[in-house]
């Protein structure tokens, strides 16, 4: 019995020299100073970030974090491991992202996004979303800080110059003519009306009778005027 109670004892002060050897362990590694290796942890572990630079005066270090809110310089006493003062270097505006300018605008107009531009020196700064539609192209204007749609505006398609057109041929400006007017041809000529190319068509259709075809020189379209 006595043995038994004895054993017990033996172990208790085994273990409570244990703690009290590893509290001893941790106090006398909380008393080190930290280590130049050591201050990036040191201040992650405390903030979230980018850690851009690192510089050292004696037992201060001084530490530039980048973060999500803006820039900060953060001061470190390395003898007492604490953290002595935060500067703002630079406030960060929150903005909303592309893809979420992109959803705002969907839910707006209904079509397919073509194009996004940011502008950033807009005051407020804005995101231009162009975007396809049924009835053409519209234009989107979302404030970047609020999400808040400033604008929509059509856009009118752009017809074709001429030079992107095709002129029918002279040949094809003929039979379209004797289709309207049987007859024989006297004369063809170019002329341009509302600034339209146009064949100008003079048809014979008998000894006291004659007819001008204007013909389209892009449609086709025919116009006739008879002469007596």
């Amino acid at each position: 019995m006595k043995r038994n109670i004895f054993l017990i004892l033996g172990v208790a002060v085994c273990v409570v020299g244990i703690i009290i050897g590893a509290q001893h362990i941790l106090a006398n590694k909380n008393d080190q100073p930290l280590a130049d290796n050591e201050i990036e942890g040191f201040i992650t572990s405390k903030y979230t970030g980018e850690m851009k630079e690192i510089t050292r005066s004696g037992a201060t270090y001084e530490a530039i974090l980048d973060r999500e809110t803006g820039v900060y310089k953060i001061v470190i006493n390395a003898d007492e491991r604490r953290i002595e003062g935060i500067e703002v270097l630079e406030m960060k505006e929150k903005h909303i992202n592309e893809e979420k300018a992109k959803e705002i605008a969907l839910k707006d107009v209904d079509g397919d996004v073509e194009d996004v531009q940011y502008a950033k020196k807009k005051n407020p700064p804005i995101y231009k979303i162009k975007m396809k539609t049924k009835s053409g192209v519209t234009v989107v204007t979302v404030d970047a800080k609020s999400g808040e749609i400033l604008d929509r505006s059509e856009e009118k398609t752009e017809e074709p110059n001429e030079k992107e057109k095709t002129l029918i041929s002279e040949e094809e400006a003929k039979e379209k003519a004797l289709v309207v007017v049987p007859g024989e041809i006297d004369d063809v000529d170019i002329i341009r009306l509302n600034g339209v190319p146009t064949y100008e068509i003079e048809i014979e259709i008998n000894d006291d009778e004659d007819a001008t075809v204007l013909v389209d020189g892009y449609t086709g379209e025919t116009t006739i005027t008879y002469e007596d």
